[in-house]
């Protein structure tokens, strides 16, 4: 992206809705496909975690339990999504989200975060598009393969930024957005 100095100048500057709206026309950066990641309005809390270990559905290391495949007292939709992970290869994957949502951090940053995200709004969702960008602004390089050390370094300074500034705290979701497209435009 040429005119990065210009168009983080401008996100810095931005105080309504409306002006990080016009971002995303002016810098051409589409919009997240919203059949594909509608927003999330559910939260999953550490209570309803608990409950899901105590049915034994959920293992006290943060995993799904053996027999859950085995459980017919599920509900459609819980078979279905499981199902969706079991053949996505995704099992295992779901004790970062769930250590996440109890403000335990892992090796999978991104999973983790997400968890965070999920129990509380007042967490950013940050992924490898987020951190781009983020680099991108604060070194003015782009880095197309981000790595965990990219995580490492770049993610709590990327959600202090979001702090310091009331009308991003007040609008991460919208920031998330706009930082995922741009990094997803920029690799």
């Amino acid at each position: 992206m040429s005119n990065y100095i210009e168009f983080f100048s401008e996100l810095n500057s931005s105080d309504t809705i409306d002006k990080i709206n016009n971002l995303f026309e002016k810098y051409d950066i589409e919009r997240r496909d919203r059949r594909l990641y509608p927003d999330i309005e559910f939260n999953i809390t550490v209570a309803e975690i608990d409950d899901l270990k105590r049915k034994g559905i959920i293992t006290e290391e943060n995993y799904f339990s053996l027999d859950i495949n085995r459980n017919n007292d599920l509900t459609t939709l819980e078979k279905l999504l499981y199902s969706i992970i079991w053949k996505q290869r995704d099992l295992k994957k779901e004790r970062h989200i769930i250590s996440g949502i109890y403000g335990i951090n892992t090796d999978r940053k991104v999973f983790n975060q997400f968890g965070k995200y999920l129990n509380n709004r007042d967490e950013p969702m940050i992924d490898q598009h987020v951190i781009r960008s983020f680099i991108l602004y604060k070194t003015k390089e782009i880095i197309k393969d981000i790595k965990e050390k990219h995580f490492d370094l770049y993610s709590d300074q990327y959600i202090q930024w979001l702090n310091d500034n009331d009308f991003f705290r007040n609008n991460k979701t919208l920031i998330d957005e706009l930082m995922f497209c741009l990094g997803k435009k920029i690799k």
